[in-house]
């Protein structure tokens, strides 16, 4: 039985192999690692029941949720090992990148950089390749730290902790910061920590455009709110004050209108002021 298995919901294979599939090789090293794709380019999964078949389908220890345009970098496998053997016994997630659960909304700009310390942020990402001699896009601490929750372009499930996606999700956000926080409820510590690796973003929802984006954040807010009531996120947070994203895409609101999100870092708890305000546009 393998130690890893890579779940990856693929839409273009020639990504997925150039990118994930040629940086593992060359990290694996005498790791023994099953890749396990969902082919996805006829669209016909949502990014959870992707994922909820890759689970089905591992008998690994330690499931690696990845991103097609995501690569691994600097002896990768070992790195993760030495990060694992250090986690706790409650360890549930661990991630590439998140927020230092010590902050809160308080302690966070407008525009998401932090206010009153150097940096809030968890783990590193670069952005390209050409960018790897300059600091990481996300550049926070190096050390495994929890987090509120992980972003999704790469996280390691403790899969003895029986963690599922929730379907409900049907598209491609929030479902990993949904079984985040169902792990938290279950007792489970989520960690960030320096996974170093490159992803390349231009085949991501969040750039490619999924017109629900919104509807989805409600409902992970409405889920979640109660139990969590602040959050925050690599792309988004929310607090008594209000629900806020950093991501400006065409989306659709709770009835189905579609909408254009003309700018970033404001709060959007209804819909209905931001109209008034100006901030969205229907198309």
């Amino acid at each position: 039985m393998s130690k890893y298995s890579i779940i990856t919901c693929v839409s273009r294979p020639d990504v997925y192999k150039s990118c994930l599939i040629d940086s593992v090789n060359k990290n694996r090293k005498n790791h023994d690692i099953d890749f396990i794709p969902i082919i996805n380019n006829d669209n016909r999964y949502s990014a959870s029941n992707a994922l909820n078949i890759g689970i089905d389908a591992s008998k690994s220890e330690y499931l690696i949720f990845a991103h097609q345009d995501v690569r691994l970098l600097d002896n990768w496998f070992d790195k993760v090992d030495e990060i694992i053997e250090a986690l706790p016994e409650q360890w549930g997630i661990l991630g590439s990148a998140g927020i230092d659960i010590q902050y809160g909304r308080k302690d966070i700009g407008k525009w998401g950089g932090s206010l009153s310390t150097q940096t809030v942020a968890v783990g590193s990402v670069w952005d390209s390749d050409i960018n790897l001699s300059s600091p990481p896009y996300w550049d926070g601490v190096k050390e495994p730290t929890q987090v509120h929750c992980i972003d999704e372009c790469l996280f390691i499930v403790n899969k003895k902790t029986g963690l599922r996606f929730d379907a409900t999700f049907t598209g491609f956000h929030f479902y990993g910061v949904d079984i985040c926080l169902q792990a938290r409820a279950a007792g489970y510590q989520i960690y960030g920590a320096h996974l170093p690796m490159i992803h390349y973003g231009q085949y991501s929802a969040s750039f490619s455009g999924d017109r629900k984006y919104w509807v989805y954040f409600r409902y992970l807010h409405h889920k979640w709110h109660r139990r969590f009531p602040e959050l925050l996120g690599t792309h988004m947070h929310w607090a008594e004050d209000g629900m806020t994203s950093y991501i400006s895409i065409g989306m659709e609101d709770e009835n189905g209108v579609a909408i254009q999100l003309r700018a970033m870092g404001i709060e959007k708890a209804k819909l209905s002021n931001d109209r008034e305000r100006g901030f969205i546009e229907e198309v």
